[in-house]
């Protein structure tokens, strides 16, 4: 049962760290967003739903219990482990994480002339 719960939280931790900046790029950002010299045009916004739709199915399924009857040795850990992680980081990012990080740098001048 532990390795089907170390699994579970690997695969739903791999698919939100993926699936954050392209929520926040489908919400936020959408009116800052600078497109790079590859993008999908105006299916990027419907793709980026759809992956982030994506995320939350597997997340629901990966955090169901793998045999019933569900009982202490049955149980299926991961929504606890990834929830205690999330609670973590957020309440790192409220305390002091805000303060210092400013994102990525881009040089979009530089990243765009060496492609041509």
């Amino acid at each position: 049962m532990a390795f089907e719960a170390m699994v579970s939280i690997a695969v739903i931790a791999l698919h939100i760290a993926y699936a954050l900046p392209i929520f926040f790029r489908v919400t936020l950002a959408q009116k800052h967003f600078v497109p790079g010299p590859f993008n999908l045009g105006r299916y990027g916004i419907i793709v980026g739903w759809a992956a982030v739709t994506w995320v939350v199915i597997i997340s629901v399924l990966f955090s169901l219990p793998v045999s019933y009857p569900i009982t202490m040795e049955t149980f299926n850990y991961t929504p606890v482990a990834v929830g205690s992680v999330l609670v973590l980081v957020v309440a790192y990012w409220i305390l002091a994480g805000h303060r210092w990080f400013r994102g990525p740098l881009t040089d979009f001048q530089n990243s765009t002339s060496s492609l041509s």
